[in-house]
């Protein structure tokens, strides 16, 4: 009996980045184009910004996706919180090295800032024409979208229960602004699985569901998996 079975050898990389360089799947559903973010090794978008911190060290005030993406450059970087940090992704930045502290002062440029808006250019340019709708959460992505000269939505939270999605955001005032409640969110997450068997987070899962009504396109932009987190309530 063989020692490794065929498809579990994975290709040799020359290095973790090289998965980032890899394109990101696109799917047609109804009349939305899905770009499907979650399936890109940090589960999110915020990796396309690595470029602005160089080489640089320092305290990085960042989401879950983007905290993971800056783990992969293995310098020392510390993490400011921003939105939910479930126990496994606290774990893995663990293994990783990165520490976390809530206190800390930023340092780094933020990875969706409008310095960040640059690097999802070429994303949005690959992308048909179109309207894009977007978590709140993917400022630098939703900013290089106005730039290109596109439409953009952003989903904000209608109530305190879907913490991966701010409230209020600052974004360019062309920019429409759409509330989601958890209702409506939870229904999208279980159409998704349902019709495509994705498992997307809230906010994800609603982009693409607004999308789908809109027919337009949308950045599924984070994996479903802190919905099923160890952490107590």
């Amino acid at each position: 009996m063989p020692s490794a079975l065929p498809f579990l050898i994975l290709p040799r990389l020359a290095a973790l980045d090289t998965l980032f360089d890899l394109p990101t799947p696109l799917l047609c559903w109804g009349r939305a184009l899905l770009q499907l973010e979650l399936l890109r090794p940090t589960g999110g978008l915020d990796d396309r910004a690595l470029p602005l911190l160089g080489s640089r060290e320092g305290v990085l005030s960042a989401t879950a996706g983007a905290a993971l993406a800056a783990a992969t450059l293995r310098r020392k970087i510390v993490i400011r919180p921003r939105g939910v940090f479930t126990h496994e992704v606290r774990e893995t930045l663990k293994i990783w090295g990165v520490l976390l502290d809530a206190e800390a002062e930023a340092t780094l440029p933020s990875l969706d800032s409008d310095a960040a808006a640059p690097f999802f250019a070429q994303l949005i340019a690959g992308l048909p024409r179109g309207e894009v709708v977007a978590p709140a959460g993917a400022r630098a992505a939703l900013v290089a979208a106005v730039q290109a000269g596109r439409a953009a939505v952003a989903l904000v939270a209608a109530d305190d229960e879907l913490p991966e999605l701010p409230r209020t955001v600052d974004l360019p005032a062309s920019v429409e602004r759409v509330p989601i409640s958890r209702a409506f969110a939870a229904a999208a997450r279980a159409r998704l699985c349902r019709d495509l068997g994705l498992l997307a987070g809230h906010a994800a899962a609603a982009a693409a569901v607004l999308a789908h009504e809109r027919g337009c396109i949308a950045l599924v932009t984070s994996a479903g998996e802190r919905e099923f987190s160890l952490d107590r309530p």
